[in-house]
C-alpha cells in the first residue's frame, strides 16, 4: 500500500470518527436517552437481556446492533447513544469510501457537518441504519455499470434493507425501478430484463412472504399505515419543516443546511430539465419523490421521514457537478471550512429543545411509584380504611399515557404503558392513565365529586386515575359539548384511540 493510499484510508477513518465523537457529544448533553422513540428500543433491548425475547417481537437489525453496544459499555443509555453516533461515523464513512458518482467525496463532508444527521439520527437510529444500507445497495447498483460488481451485491443488500427498515427497504425497490427504467437502453437486452422482471416478482414476492412470520418486517397489513398520505392542498418540505419545526429549536447551521441542500436540489433539477441528462439521475428522481408536494404533511407522517431523508442524500445526488476554483487546494480548503463548522454545528441538537422532558417524565414516574406503594401499605394494614381497595391498592396491569412517557414508564418499572387504549378485556382496577394537559378543576368536575380522591396530581398538569373514571369524565364532556377540554382530552397527549390492525401484528 503506497503513502497516497495510506493518507486516503487515514483520512476516511479520521472522519468517520469525528462524525462519531461529535454525535457523542451532542447525545450525552442529556443524562436520558435522546429523541421520542428512545425508550421503546431500549425497552425492547432491556426485554430481550432480561427474559430473552422481545417486549414487541420484530425482526429488525437495530437491535442486535444497539444490544452489542450494550455490552460493550454495560448501560442501557450509554450504550444507545454510543450505538447511535456510532451510525453516523459510518454514514460519513460510507460516502467517503463508497463515493457516488465520478468519485464525488463531498457528501461525506457536509455530512460531518450536518446538523440534520446528528438530529435524525438521535430520533430515528432504525432509519439511520435503513439509510446506510440504502446507500450501499444504491452504490453497488450503480456500479454494474461498469460491471466491477455482480448483481450478487446488490440482491444482498437488499436483503439487508428488508431486515434494515420499511421505508428504506421500499425506496430501495423504487430506486431499483427508476435505475433500470433510466438505463434500459444503456446495457440492458430485451431478454435479461424479462429474466430481471421475473426474478424480481418472484422476490418481492419472497419478501412479504417472509413479513408474514418475521414480525416487525413488511406485511400487507402494512398498508394501513398508506392511508390518507396523499392530500389535495400541495405543500413545500423545507418550509414546512421549518414551520412546523418553529424557526426558533434550528439553529443557524441546520437553516444553512436546509437552504443550502434545497437550492442545490433545486438547481440540479433545472438543469436536468434544461439539458436532459444527469449523471446522477435515479438519485436525483428519487430525491424528488421524497419532497412529492402531495404527500400529507405531518410530524408522524410520511411526507416528515421521507425530508428528513431528502436533506442526507441531496448531497450523494448532486455534488458531482461542483468544480471548486482552485483545484485541490480549494478543495482543502472548503473541507477545512466543514470540519470547522463541524465543532458548532453539533450543537445544533439541544435535548431541551428537540427531546421530550425526560426529568419531567422522571418525576412523575417516581411519583406514581410512591402513589402505588403508598396506597398498597394502607390497604394492607387498614383495607376498611378505603372505599373500593380494588381501584386504588391493585398495582395496576397497564398504563395509559402518551408516547415517550409510556415507554419511559415501561422501561423504568417493568410495569406496561402504551399510547393507545387496550382491544383486549382487562380488569377496570388494573386500568390506570396519566392524563395530561387538562386542569384539574375541569377534570374533578367531569369526573364528579365521588371521584375526587380517585385523581392524583402528579404535578406539571399531569394527573394519576383509573381509566373508567377517565372514560365518565369523557362521557360528560361529550355530553355537555365541552370543546376545550375534549381538544386536550383526545389529542396525542390523551391516547383516545385503540391500536390500529398493522400495529396489533406486532403484538407480542
Amino acid at each position: 500500500m503506497n503513502n497516497r493510499n495510506v493518507s486516503f484510508l487515514l483520512t476516511g477513518l479520521a472522519l468517520a470518527a469525528l462524525s462519531a465523537l461529535l454525535r457523542f457529544w451532542a447525545f450525552s448533553q442529556t443524562p436520558f436517552a435522546n429523541g421520542w422513540d428512545s425508550y421503546f428500543y431500549l425497552v425492547q433491548l432491556k426485554s430481550l437481556e432480561e427474559t430473552g425475547r422481545m417486549h414487541s417481537p420484530e425482526a429488525s437489525l437495530i437491535y442486535p446492533y444497539l444490544r452489542l453496544f450494550y455490552w460493550l459499555t454495560g448501560d442501557y443509555v450509554t450504550g444507545m447513544k454510543t450505538g447511535v453516533a456510532m451510525l453516523c461515523g459510518f454514514w460519513v464513512a460510507a460516502l467517503y469510501f463508497f463515493p457516488p458518482y465520478h468519485g464525488a467525496r463531498w457528501p461525506a463532508g457536509i455530512a460531518l457537518f450536518s446538523p440534520q444527521l446528528t438530529y435524525f439520527a438521535a430520533q430515528y437510529p432504525k432509519n439511520l441504519l435503513g439509510l446506510l444500507l440504502l446507500w450501499l445497495f444504491i452504490w453497488s447498483v450503480d456500479q454494474q455499470k461498469s460491471r466491477r460488481l455482480v448483481w450478487v451485491a446488490p440482491a444482498v443488500l437488499l436483503v439487508l434493507n428488508y431486515f434494515g427498515h420499511r421505508m428504506t427497504f421500499g425506496l430501495a425497490l423504487l430506486y431499483l425501478v427508476v435505475y433500470l427504467a433510466v438505463h434500459l437502453r444503456t446495457f440492458i437486452s430485451a431478454d435479461i430484463l424479462k429474466k430481471a422482471l421475473i426474478a424480481g416478482a418472484a422476490v418481492l414476492g419472497l419478501f412479504f412472504l417472509a413479513g408474514q412470520f418475521l414480525p416487525g418486517l413488511a406485511h400487507v397489513a402494512d398498508m394501513g399505515r398508506l392511508q390518507g398520505i396523499i392530500s389535495a392542498m400541495p405543500q413545500f418540505a423545507p418550509w414546512s419543516f421549518m414551520q412546523t419545526f418553529d424557526f426558533q429549536r434550528i439553529s443557524a447551521c441546520w437553516l444553512f443546511e436546509i437552504g443550502a441542500v434545497t437550492a442545490l436540489f433545486l438547481w440540479n433539477m433545472f438543469v436536468f430539465f434544461r439539458q436532459k441528462n444527469h449523471p446522477a439521475l435515479p438519485l436525483l428522481l428519487l430525491c424528488a419523490v421524497l419532497i412529492f408536494p402531495f404527500l400529507e404533511w405531518s410530524t408522524t407522517g410520511l411526507a416528515w421521514r421521507f425530508w428528513m431523508v431528502f436533506i442526507l442524500l441531496v448531497p450523494v445526488a448532486c455534488l458531482s457537478r461542483i468544480r471548486v476554483p482552485g483545484g485541490e487546494i480549494g478543495v482543502v480548503c472548503c473541507y477545512l471550512l466543514l470540519l470547522g463548522g463541524s465543532f458548532f454545528s453539533w450543537k445544533s441538537y439541544q435535548p431541551a429543545l428537540h427531546d421530550p422532558d425526560y426529568g419531567q417524565f422522571q418525576r412523575i414516574t417516581e411519583r406514581v411509584q410512591q402513589y402505588f406503594n403508598g396506597v398498597s401499605a394502607l390497604h394492607a394494614k387498614s383495607p376498611g380504611r378505603l372505599e373500593r381497595p380494588g381501584d386504588l391498592a391493585s398495582r395496576p396491569e397497564l398504563v395509559i399515557a402518551h408516547n415517550a412517557l409510556a415507554e419511559f414508564y415501561t422501561f423504568t418499572t417493568g410495569t406496561d404503558a402504551m399510547p393507545w387504549l387496550p382491544e383486549y378485556a382487562i380488569d377496570s382496577s388494573r386500568l390506570w392513565r396519566i392524563a395530561a394537559g387538562v386542569r384539574l378543576p375541569t377534570l374533578q368536575y367531569f369526573a364528579k365529586k365521588e371521584n375526587d380522591l380517585k385523581i392524583k396530581d402528579l404535578g406539571g398538569k399531569y394527573y394519576l386515575l383509573p381509566e373508567y373514571v377517565w372514560q365518565q369524565a369523557l362521557a360528560r364532556a361529550r355530553a355537555e359539548q365541552d370543546s376545550d377540554f375534549l381538544e386536550i382530552a383526545e389529542s396525542w397527549r390523551n391516547p383516545w384511540k385503540m391500536r390500529p390492525g398493522w400495529l396489533l401484528r406486532k403484538k407480542g
